[in-house]
Order: C-alpha cells, then structure tokens, then sequence
C-alpha cells in the first residue's frame, strides 16, 4: 500500500497492491480506506514498443478496469497482445480468507474466485510473481533494506554496507500427490514442513577490483555507462572461457561501439587503471585461420553451397512461397470468430496444420533424394493447448478442446554421436497485423494473420534449405552429432511461446517422442542437447543501422560457446568475402534492391560482408528475451539467437508490409548461410562440458 508500483530496471520491481471494489445492489463505495482503491492497471507486455531500460508505467497512459485485466477473456478485453492475469494475483476478503492464489490455484479455483468477487464486495489483493526457481527449489532472496534520511537530505541514501540478509530454498511438489495434470499446468506447492526447514545460504560478495572499479560509471553521463557495461561483457566472457583469454575478434563482437572504432582504439581510450585490468581477459595475437594449401579464402564447412546465387535464389523463392502462397491464416488461433474478423477474412481455414503438412513431405523428400530414409528421420511432436480461461472465439482453441491439435516439427539428421544433438530452430507461426486491428494505425479490430516473410518465413527457408546440405554432411560421416530441425510453434500471441514451452518441458522431463511421418514412434529422450540455436527474423536489414545482426546468447558456459562458433562463422564469411565479389558473376555489380514482391527477384548483387554482434542478456540490445529462446535459456538448455538488427517500430513488423517488399535477398541469404555454418561448427566440434 506505501510503495507505488515501479518497474524501473535499475531498482526493486515493486508490483501493484491495494483494494478492490466491486459494487453491487447492496454496495455504495466504501467510506473507509477510499486512498487504497485502485482498481485500474496498466497493463504491460513484451511487445510495447519502448526500449530494454525504458520504464514501460511512465510510457503507458492507458489504464484497464482491474476486474478485466484479472478475469476476462473477452476479445475486446484481450486485445492484441494481453490475457487474464488471474495467476499473477492473490485476493483476500476483508476478514483475511484468502481467496485466491493465483500461481498455485487450479481452473476451477480461479473460477471461484470470479464468481465471489463478481457478487460484489471490498477485497484486498496484490498482484504476485512467482519466486525464482532452481530446479525444483523455490528461492527468496530476504533482504533488509537499510537506508538513513536526514532533515536536509531530499532523498533517502541506501546504506550500501548493510547486512545482505540471507536466501532461503524450498522444495516444491505438485500441488497434489497424483497431480500430474497440476504438474504440467505448472501448479506446485510449498508444504508446510518445507516451510519450517528451509535450506539456507549466506550471498557474500567477490568484491573483484575492475567490476567494482566500473561501477561508478554507471552512473556518469555520456559513453560511462556504455564502457562499463562493456567491460563487464569481457568479464563474464572470460570467465564462462574458464579464464581463458578471449579470441580479440570475439572480444570486438561483444562491444557496443562505433562502426570504425577498432579494439585497440578503445582499449587505448580506457583510464589506465580500468586498461590494465582489462588486457589480460584478451588474446594478444590475432588468431588465423586454417587453409587449404594455396586457398585464398578460409576453410568452412558449408559455404562451399551456400556462397552462391543458386542458393539466394532457392532462399527467396522459399519464402516467397511461405509467405505469399496459397498458406494464409498461420496464427495458432486462427481462425477468429468475432463478427469483425469473420467479415474481413478471405478465408476460414486454419492454414497452420496445412503448412506443416508442406514442410514435413519437403523433409521426407530430401531424405530420401540422399538416400537417408530409416536413418533420417521427420515427424511431428503432437501436444494440446491448454488455459485456465474460455477463449472460444478462437477456433484454432476450440480444436484443442477436442485432440491435441499443436505440433512442434522435427526432423533428425544423424551424426557420429547420436547421444548429443545441436538443434537449429525457428517457429512457424505468424503475428496478427496491428495495423489491421488497431484503431489507432487504421484497423478495424479485425484479428488477420501477417503473411510473415520477415517474421519468421526467413527463418523456416533458412531451415529447409539447411536440410540437404546437413543430410551431405551426414553421408559424408562430417557430422560429430545429430542435427536436429525443429520448427516450434506457437511463438506469437495469443499461444506466446507454446511450442518452445512445450519441447523445453519435453526435454527436462525425459519424454520426447517424435512421432514419424511414417506412422511409428521415436523416443528421443536420451539424447543430450549440446546447444540449440533458433533465428527469428533474418532477412529485413535494418535501414538505419545497416548489415549488422545479433548473435544473442542465453546464460551459461555452454551458450556462449554457441556465440563463439557463430562469431567464428561470421569471420570466416567475412575474410571470404572480397574473393567470392571478384568472381565473374559479382564483379562490378552495384548493390542489392529490394524488390517490391516475390515474382520479382532480385539482381545479382556482391555478397554482403555482415557485422555480428555478440549480445549477452546483459545487453540491453539483446532480444533473446523477445523470442523463443528465452524459454530454453531460462530452462537450462544452451541457446543463442540469431536475429537482425531489431527495430520494434520499423513498418513491416507485425502489420500488412511483413511482405517480400521488406526482405533484403543478399542480406537474408548471407545471414542464412552464416547460421547454417554456426550449427555445422556446432555439431562438428566437441565443447567442455559446462
């Protein structure tokens, strides 16, 4: 009740609290505690379009009615991008009965609590996000917030040396013994004997010099922010290298700086205090790469069929039949059934399940053209969409309630060690168009499915045309494990992250079965994920910032070796480059157009030499947080994303232009043929174990 709610990065997230009132035919507003009624919220979500460090509260100006922000699933209320937020909330009536719990509480539960709150009434509520969880452990962080305010002072000051109060872990169980429609729901509890006997851990602080030496800088005006986090970059590079000195090409990749700016430019603009600590975290000599005998380019795995024209032109015809086929209505919900939607759609089939169909026979015919059938293997991984809520406008919910009607796809590629597999993924889904739903940008609230060639047919291409080239590797004995292509569905709301939820699931709980295209069932859950690297919009140069895109680790060792076979993926492009634009073919071309749609291809253009950019989740430039590689990151599972030079506001993102107008041919096909090389490393290379 004292503390306003605050989202501010640099401070506590404090969530909203306060009373809930809801009138009714015996209910005036109540005379007491009337500063405490807040029954509005703003609500936000990962698609606002602000920055990484902006506080979305001060941003939004909308506020919604809190009862529909909790419980209702009305399209209206809903909107593009929301959903009830019922399980983020707990609600006491005014004599303390809890009510609802919402993390823990089960459908009927949240029913319940609607239907008591609907009767009218004083309730107190908070809303409430789950703790921390390492495995099956809850963790709280119990901290004493010491801080002194004095009569001159306009701020209170922290006292930066004040005990660090202490942790506490509790196990979990489902919520229920025999709960294992609870446990897949997520529905865990904390006894009460976990309760009273807490696993207890005292933090204690490194205190390490050059961390503590950049922390004042963060708090300067002007680049002082930006070195410090830099530093702190090559820091925790360094030590998830087990304190081996990184690569200086690598070292430049995870610095934010200007184009031009080399490494030895900025470490010489360092104070030499901050300078000599930071020298030792990198190489001193630049690394070379291996060559054939006499080969002026050097050595790669795949760009031997993926540097040509033959595979920009297969890339851009790929996705323009993705996007501008016959394949239309590709959001997991389709179609929608409210009068507005039903009058402006031009068809009404769910065209998801169709394009699956596409994309698996696409699989079984490259193995077999390389003679793989039996070894090799595509198929489906079925799954069943649940919620807590009614959302029965949506008819791709409704055939949910009947079957399991989502499916992840996956096709396996065998390698040596078929114990181990690198996973290249994307999702196959689409976005609504906010232009043709929002008032504000022209729409009419109808709810139609974007064609997606940006968003995320550049990907799915990218995949399909990986395939054969892998299926080579494989007869050729290349590959040192399994690859495996998995297109995950679900991605965009309203299933947000369905089907990378469902395969992280699926891998921690040891039951991934695929089910073949042939009709049998292939347990695959013995197999160690060495990494997975899943792209999400490849192919849009970013017309402000040009020929740069993200490589996107998630936490851990393992990922950022994943970074580093990508960077090295990057170099080897790069130095490879001015050979490939002296060919007959790209010799004296000018530069690449985009072309207005998919009948129109491209000219030959010179192949683009890319920056890759290595973006930790502590760089607020990174969107792994954005996508589907955030669940697998935050599961365990090493991953790094592959993804342009995002703009969140540019015209083409989520609207009627995610068209083939907005796809650069030799920007996409190089960033293609970049995440195939990255994976093919992967899969031939043989990390520490983190």
């Amino acid at each position: 009740y004292l503390v306003a709610r605050h989202r501010n990065t640099t401070g506590f997230r404090v969530p909203q609290a306060g009373l809930l009132f809801v009138p009714n035919a015996h209910s005036t507003a109540p005379q007491a505690h009337h500063e405490l009624i807040r029954n509005t919220y703003k609500r936000t979500h990962r698609w606002d379009k602000i920055l990484r460090d902006q506080d979305e509260l001060e941003l939004l100006t909308r506020e919604h009615p809190l009862m529909h922000v909790l419980f209702s699933s009305i399209p209206d209320d809903c909107g593009l991008y929301d959903k009830p937020m019922a399980r983020n909330a707990q609600i006491w009536t005014l004599d303390g009965h809890l009510l609802l719990d919402g993390p823990s509480a089960r459908p009927e539960e949240i029913k319940h609590a609607l239907r008591t709150v609907e009767a009218g009434g004083l309730f107190g509520y908070r809303f409430h996000f789950p703790a921390m969880r390492v495995g099956t452990h809850a963790i709280y962080w119990h901290r004493p917030l010491a801080a002194y305010r004095t009569a001159e002072m306009e701020e209170p000051a922290l006292l930066s040396d004040a005990p660090l109060g202490y942790f506490t872990a509790y196990p979990t169980t489902p919520k229920e013994a025999d709960g294992a429609e609870d446990k897949a729901r997520g529905l865990w509890s904390i006894s009460r004997e976990a309760l009273e006997n807490p696993v207890e851990m005292w933090p204690r602080l490194l205190q390490r010099p050059l961390p503590l030496a950049t922390l004042p800088m963060f708090h300067e005006m002007g680049k002082g922010p930006t070195t410090a986090r830099n530093i702190r970059k090559l820091i925790d590079a360094f030590h998830l290298r087990g304190n081996q000195p990184l690569a200086r090409s690598f070292a430049r990749s995870l610095l934010t700086l200007a184009h031009e700016e080399t490494l030895d430019k900025w470490l010489a603009s360092l104070p030499p205090e901050l300078a000599a600590g930071v020298q030792p975290l990198i190489a001193t000599q630049d690394e070379s790469w291996p060559r054939r005998s006499g080969a002026k380019t050097p050595d790669s795995l795949t760009y031997g069929r993926t540097a040509k024209r033959a595979f920009e032109t297969t890339y851009w015809k790929t996705i323009a039949t993705l996007a501008e086929g016959k394949y239309l209505n590709k959001n997991n919900a389709d179609c929608i059934r409210d009068a507005t939607t039903q009058r402006e759609l031009p068809y009404f089939d769910r065209h998801l399940d169709e394009l699956g169909d596409y994309l698996l026979a696409y699989y079984d015919k490259q193995i077999a053209l390389a003679k793989l059938k039996g070894r090799a293997l595509a198929g489906s991984l079925p799954f069943q969409w649940q919620t807590d809520f009614d959302f029965s406008w949506m008819s791709g919910w409704m055939q949910n309630q009947e079957r399991p009607a989502e499916r992840n796809l996956l096709t396996v590629i065998p390698g040596k060690d078929r114990g181990r597999a690198v996973i290249m993924a994307d999702h196959y889904d689409t976005a609504y168009m906010a232009d043709r739903y929002e008032k504000t940008l022209g729409g009419r609230g109808a709810r139609l499915a974007a064609c997606g060639a940006d968003d995320n047919h550049s990907a799915t291409a990218a995949l399909m045309l990986a395939a054969p080239i892998f299926l080579q590797m494989s007869k050729q004995g290349k590959l040192g494990c399994d690859v495996w292509l998995i297109h995950l569905t679900g991605e965009e709301f309203p299933a947000d992250c369905l089907g990378a939820r469902h395969l992280t699931q699926a891998l921690i709980e040891g039951k991934l079965v695929l089910h073949r295209t042939d009709g049998k069932k292939e347990n695959l859950s013995k197999v160690r994920i060495q990494g997975l690297y899943v792209s999400d919009m490849i192919a849009h140069n970013n017309d402000h910032d040009r020929d740069i895109f993200q490589i996107a680790p998630g936490t851990g060792k393992a990922s950022m070796w994943l970074a580093e076979q990508a960077q090295v993926a990057t170099e080897i492009w790069n130095e490879s480059v001015p050979v490939w634009n002296q060919q007959p073919e790209r010799v004296s071309c000018p530069p690449g157009r985009r072309s207005p749609h998919g009948a129109a291809l491209p000219q030959v253009a010179p192949h683009l030499s890319l920056n890759g950019q290595v973006r930790p989740v502590t760089d607020p430039r990174s969107t792994l947080y954005n996508t589907d590689g955030q669940i697998f990151s935050d599961a365990g599972v090493p991953a790094v994303l592959f993804m342009e030079n995002y703009d969140i506001n540019r015209t083409g993102y989520h609207d009627t232009h995610d068209t083939m107008e907005n796809i650069d041919l030799d920007y996409g096909a190089a960033l293609a043929a970049i995440v195939i090389e990255s994976v093919a490393r992967a899969a031939t290379e043989q990390p520490d174990r983190p």
